[in-house]
């Protein structure tokens, strides 16, 4: 399977092994831009890296058998934590320091479901 099928066509289906593979890549990719890149210029290549990531779970998604309308769920708190830290919006003190981590732990229960979850192909 090539890459731009991986990363950028949210149709058809992706294997248990394949989405590994391709989510370690993804990971690696962020971290390098989260602890190697500094500015606006770490910031919008960690907002575009969303959308091969959502193109992936919405591949493992259909896998799995389920909609790829359960990525609202990770994407929402994700979109909010990127508003904030652009500074877009505000939700008050509390809530602008704890989304981040929010979005964080919600985005990796997926990728975790998605590494763990059972291919349903008929």
């Amino acid at each position: 399977m090539t890459y731009d099928a991986l990363f950028a066509s949210p149709g058809g289906r992706t294997a248990r092994g394949q989405f590994l593979a391709a989510l370690i890549v993804l990971v690696a990719v962020i971290l390098f831009y989260a602890f190697l890149v500094t500015g606006r210029t770490a910031t919008f290549c960690m907002l575009v890296l969303m959308y091969p990531g959502l193109v992936l779970l919405a591949r493992r998604l259909h896998d799995m058998g389920r909609s790829a309308g359960l990525l609202v769920v990770p994407a929402l708190p994700l979109l909010a934590a990127f508003a904030i830290w652009l500074k877009y919006a505000s939700f008050g003190e509390p809530v602008d320091r704890m989304l981040p981590m929010i979005a964080l732990v919600v985005a990796a229960a997926f990728a975790l479901w998605g590494a763990v979850g059972k291919s349903r192909v008929t």
